[in-house]
């Protein structure tokens, strides 16, 4: 008998994030320690590694970086990950088996709201800020892949973003030369470091050409569990 390999992987992998999903509370407990998507990544690395990911998603993560098979080097002055660009399609694919599915929403929505949802916006937030200036995000990842191909990334490099989300954040002291963004009100309340890290997240994915894809997956997450801040958000009521 034909046995579709593929298939079979897909199907074991589905299986795998519908557990997942509902057992995430129960995961990693001592990665209550980690800040922002750190804690996401602790707990899912409990039970999936980035080899085992691979292999149930039949591609590589990363086309190229210092990350290993078995985990995330996040400290590398020289190099960061570039994800390849299939990946965050399959995580579109994968990771939200609840659109399909009336039960696991029910069952997943209040794990979204106590341990996701913070994450979630915070991402969504810094991102539409960045969004809201194309030229200044655009300028920002190409500064950054020059300094890390050139080995000149300073370890504190992404302090400069710490009041990013503030009304006042400017890239330069004259007035006629800082870069414009789209403000609204109460987003400088989220905690300066998640929001560095946040910043970080976003310039890498704009130099590795894989921002579109992570946004529209995490519009997509969005809209099932949160659907109401995602309307909020888009709509043009600006500050």
């Amino acid at each position: 008998m034909f046995v579709d390999k593929t298939f079979e992987r897909e199907s074991k992998f589905q299986e795998l994030v519908d557990t997942t999903w509902i057992q995430f509370p129960k995961l990693g407990l001592y990665c209550e320690k980690e800040i922002s998507y750190h804690k996401i990544y602790c707990k899912v690395q409990t039970v999936l590694s980035f080899k085992k990911l691979s292999e149930y998603l039949g591609i590589q993560i990363f086309e190229s970086g210092p990350h290993t098979k078995y985990y995330l080097e996040l400290n590398s002055p020289t190099e960061f990950g570039h994800y390849n660009p299939e990946f965050p399609l399959k995580l579109r694919e994968f990771l939200i088996p609840a659109k399909t599915n009336p039960s696991l929403y029910q069952i997943t929505l209040p794990i979204y709201e106590s341990l996701i949802r913070s994450t979630a916006r915070e991402f969504f937030i810094v991102y539409q800020k960045l969004d809201s200036n194309p030229r200044f995000f655009r300028k920002e990842a190409d500064r950054y892949l020059l300094l890390v191909e050139e080995d000149r990334l300073d370890p504190f490099y992404l302090d400069r973003f710490i009041l990013f989300l503030y009304p006042a954040f400017t890239d330069n002291e004259d007035p006629e030369e800082s870069s414009r963004f789209v403000y609204r009100k109460g987003d400088e309340t989220i905690d300066a470091q998640v929001v560095k890290e946040v910043v970080g997240f976003w310039i890498r994915r704009k130099a590795d050409g894989t921002d579109t894809e992570f946004i529209l997956g995490l519009v997509d997450l969005l809209k099932l569990y949160d659907s109401e801040f995602y309307q909020n958000r888009t709509a043009q009521n600006i500050n």
